[in-house]
């Protein structure tokens, strides 16, 4: 049932990189800017876009609304 599957030469190659991705990273281009955008520009955009969004709001004036006026007493 069970037959012998040779190993792909191009798939051994692959995994024997991914188990030392360490000795083989350098770093280019195309990693840098890969970086900025993950890890700088997207959360600078987002922290943005939260402060634009926060200034609008009012936040302290939100709570609970007094159900009647309160009553003035005649002294």
């Amino acid at each position: 049932m069970g037959g012998y599957l040779s190993p792909d030469p191009a798939v051994e190659k692959w995994v024997r990189m991914r188990e030392s991705t360490a000795k083989h990273f350098h770093w280019n281009g195309r990693n840098i800017r890969t970086v900025g955008i993950l890890g700088l520009v997207i959360p600078a955009g987002i922290y943005y876009l939260a402060e634009k969004y926060d200034a609008k709001c009012k936040w302290a004036a939100i709570g609970p609304s007094p159900k009647a006026a309160p009553v003035e007493e005649d002294a």
